[in-house]
């Protein structure tokens, strides 16, 4: 299925090619081939135009519900990092100031990992504390 997906263009292509030949040869009979093979070229167009366009619709669905979680993510996770870096910062010891210096680390680390699989352990990790704020 994976390979489907990532060739699709190229598979939907290669059926449509195979189409237009082949058709115009079982409707030839009374008929002018190159009428045939047009109309089923065009048809195989429209086809093809619908096809895609519903693909790169979802696609975009895909991309604006990643974007989301994403930026709920970094909403979190980079609130909870300011929050320490406020508390620290009200105290000017050796100590806080290495607590700040941790905390624009792991901000700009995230910054710099932002992939599937992290926000993929985000959900999975608010997923299970929710779960265990319900029991």
């Amino acid at each position: 299925m994976k390979f489907f997906l990532d060739n699709l263009e190229l598979i939907l292509s290669l059926a449509g090619l195979l189409v237009i030949w082949s058709i115009p040869s079982f409707v030839f009979r009374g008929h002018d081939i190159w009428k045939v093979t047009a109309a089923t070229a065009i048809t195989v167009g429209l086809l093809h135009g619908v096809i895609f366009w519903l693909v790169r619709r979802r696609q975009r669905k895909v991309r604006r519900e990643s974007i989301k979680e994403l930026q709920m993510m970094l909403r979190d996770v980079v609130n909870n990092q300011l929050t320490i870096i406020m508390a620290s910062a009200s105290r000017p010891d050796p100590k806080s100031m290495e607590r700040v210096q941790s905390s624009v680390q792991r901000i700009s680390d995230l910054l710099n990992t932002l992939s599937e699989e992290s926000l993929s352990g985000w959900k999975e990790r608010y997923k299970r504390a929710f779960e265990q704020m319900s029991t």
